[in-house]
């Protein structure tokens, strides 16, 4: 294959030199955008890195100096080098080769700021270009190449520690636009819980097609992700995930698109918390075939007025007053259709929470008990015991991490 073309469109894309090496590292053809760009000797160096040699499919980037970016496409006939570039913000890639800086700094002053979504459509365009798309050598989206070349600081537990710790929190309502049909795709998929579906969508490019929310290139891409993940949130709510939960979901996602520095990870963490959504409500929908017949709508709106009222005291008289019906009546019903004492269900949900926040907060367990609504530290206490057989204090020690029980107070229980 002849890839003159694609050498020309990069570079005038990139505003960077875009080199073609065979297998053998010979070089075979070179296009400089600009000729004041001398970066021979500098690339002498990378050539002798072994990044050069790796036999990794995907494309790679790395920086010089953590200062300008090159990009690595491997194709059947050889591979491309792609730079330098630098970009308008700083971006934690992986890997890094140190030369003596003023190899490098010679030649800043002359290179153009670029975009490294352009510079990972042109190496995605590379790579994909010769690949079939079938199962046995998928092509590679920008979800994979970000993978594999961007620090990821992604931590599951971290999420879940401050899920739970703002498990109460409630997101004002926005209203904003977006490309309606990708969007409503994506909402349709999160609605119905279609992870599968879903992912499909957001591998999905619509450069350009987003108004500026910002003359700042980080705010714009952390804007443009609250967005999302605000569409995302009515949508599974819709799909029938409770409000709280979808909610406290959402203001964890904006806490950390808000500690952003970089204008890779805003779009990754809102597809993640898009793909959780879905995932939320994949789960519910499962439950209600397995629990089918659909769950009656009085037994529905009790459950809901408990989970949202688990911080405080609740009678069954509250939730029948609330609801419309006689107490001695949603007793009876909710006996009957739950097999379980109404009392006991509020119990065990309240004790579900509290195992939560023994294991993902660092609250003490008189904080615990004061949030929700015992009568005391001690009462909690037993409660606990009598569900779980464990004490508060054990069942911490058992399940919380390390720096958890370090950052937690902890009192006697």
């Amino acid at each position: 294959m002849t890839y003159t073309y694609l050498q020309e469109r990069i570079s005038k894309d990139l505003y960077a030199n875009v080199r073609f090496y065979d297998n053998e590292k010979n070089l075979i053809k070179q296009v400089r955008p600009d000729e004041r760009i001398t970066d021979d000797g500098l690339v002498a160096l990378i050539m002798k890195d072994p990044l050069v040699d790796s036999s990794e499919d995907m494309p790679l980037i790395f920086t010089v100096n953590r200062s300008i970016i090159y990009g690595f496409a491997r194709v059947p006939e050889g591979w491309f080098l792609i730079g330098p570039s630098v970009f308008t913000t700083q971006l934690p890639v992986i890997r890094d080769i140190p030369v003596d800086p003023g190899i490098v700094n010679d030649m800043i002053p002359y290179i153009a700021l670029s975009n490294v979504e352009i510079l990972a459509e042109n190496l995605l365009t590379l790579c994909n270009i010769n690949r079939t798309g079938e199962a046995d050598e998928p092509f590679f989206t920008h979800n994979d190449f970000f993978d594999t070349n961007v620090i990821s600081d992604r931590d599951e537990a971290e999420t879940y520690k401050t899920f739970y710790n703002m498990v109460f929190n409630n997101v004002e309502d926005g209203f904003f636009h977006n490309p309606y049909n990708h969007e409503h795709r994506e909402r349709t998929c999160i609605q119905n819980g279609d992870v599968e579906g879903l992912k499909e969508v957001l591998t999905e490019r619509f450069p350009g097609r987003y108004g500026t929310l910002s003359r700042d290139p980080l705010k714009q891409e952390i804007y443009i992700a609250i967005v999302a993940v605000t569409i995302a949130c009515r949508a599974a709510i819709d799909g029938g995930l409770h409000p709280e939960t979808a909610f406290s979901l959402s203001d964890i996602t904006i806490n950390k698109l808000d500690a952003c520095r970089d204008t890779v990870s805003p779009i990754r963490i809102s597809q993640d918390a898009e793909i959780q959504y879905a995932t939320l409500v994949q789960e519910l929908n499962e439950k209600k075939t397995k629990d089918a017949p659909v769950e009656n709508r009085h037994i529905s709106h009790c459950k809901d007025y408990i989970f949202a009222h688990l911080h405080g005291k609740i009678t069954v008289q509250e939730i029948a007053d609330t609801i419309g019906l006689e107490a001695n009546y949603l007793s009876a019903l909710f006996k009957r259709l739950e097999g379980t004492n109404l009392k006991q269900y509020i119990r065990h949900q309240q004790i579900k929470l509290v195992k939560n926040l023994l294991t993902y907060s660092t609250y003490s367990y008189s904080e615990i008990a004061a949030y929700l609504g015992y009568a005391s530290q001690s009462h909690m206490c037993q409660e606990f015991k009598k569900e779980t057989n464990m004490t508060p204090r054990a069942y911490r020690e058992k399940y919380a991490r390390e720096d958890f029980l370090n950052e937690s107070q902890n009192s006697s229980c």
